[in-house]
C-alpha cells in the first residue's frame, strides 16, 4: 500500500574488471604477472603465478565448463589452482546471503545462481576457491589486512544433475582473510602459521 515511500537502493558502481584484476596483480612483483605456464604443448595464462600457486581471476560467480580445463591443465603443470572471485555486487544486491556464523565459518545461500557452484567445489578438490565478498580499502593492496575475502571449503545445491538450481548454499573460513594474508600464503608461509601470526 504504501510501497511508493520505500526509498529505493541506489545502484552499485564497482570498479572496472581490468582495473580489478590490474590491483590484485599489483600484489606480486611484475615478473609474476600474466604468466604463461605450458603442459602438453597447450599454453594457459595464469593471472598471478608465485611459488607453487597459480592464480585465477574471476569477477563474478559465475563459473563455466572451461573451469575444469583450467585447473586440470595449471595442475598437471605441477600448480596448486586458486581461482580468487570478486562477488560483491551479488551481496550488495542480495542474491549472495551471508548467513549465520559458528565459530570461523560463515554461512552463504546463493539465490537465483547462475551456475552450479557446488558441483564445482565438489568435482574439484584441489582448487581453492577465494571469494571477495568486500571491496578492497584506500592503499596499496599488499599492505591490506581488511577482512574482505573467504575460501570456500563445502558447497551444495537443491539439485547437483542440474548446471543452474534454484539455489546453492555454502560455507567459507577467514584464512587467508585479507590481500596480506594471501600474499604472505602465496610467499610460502602455511595457513596455520598465518592464522597464529596475525
Amino acid at each position: 500500500m504504501f510501497s511508493f515511500f520505500r526509498r529505493q537502493k541506489p545502484p552499485y558502481e564497482q570498479t572496472d574488471t581490468i582495473l580489478w584484476q590490474d590491483t590484485w596483480r599489483s600484489l606480486v612483483p611484475p615478473e609474476c604477472r600474466n604468466v604463461p605456464v605450458t603442459w602438453n604443448g597447450k599454453t594457459i595464462e595464469a593471472y598471478i603465478l608465485v611459488n607453487h600457486f597459480a592464480v585465477m581471476l574471476q569477477d563474478g560467480l559465475l563459473m563455466e565448463e572451461a573451469f575444469f580445463d583450467v585447473c586440470e591443465h595449471l595442475q598437471k603443470a605441477g600448480y596448486h589452482v586458486v581461482w580468487l572471485m570478486r562477488c560483491t555486487q551479488d551481496v550488495y544486491n542480495g542474491y549472495l546471503k551471508r548467513g549465520r556464523q559458528s565459530g570461523e565459518v560463515t554461512f552463504w545461500k546463493w539465490n537465483s545462481p547462475t551456475t552450479n557452484f557446488g558441483r564445482w567445489i565438489t568435482d574439484n578438490r584441489e582448487a581453492t576457491i577465494l571469494l571477495q565478498h568486500t571491496e578492497l580499502g584506500d592503499g596499496p593492496i599488499a599492505s591490506c589486512a581488511d577482512p574482505i575475502l573467504g575460501r570456500v571449503i563445502w558447497a551444495t545445491s537443491d539439485d547437483p544433475t542440474r548446471m543452474v538450481p534454484k539455489f546453492t548454499e555454502f560455507q567459507t573460513v577467514p584464512l587467508p582473510a585479507s590481500p596480506k594474508d594471501l600474499l604472505r600464503w602465496l610467499n610460502g608461509e602455511s595457513l596455520q602459521s598465518i592464522s597464529q601470526n596475525r
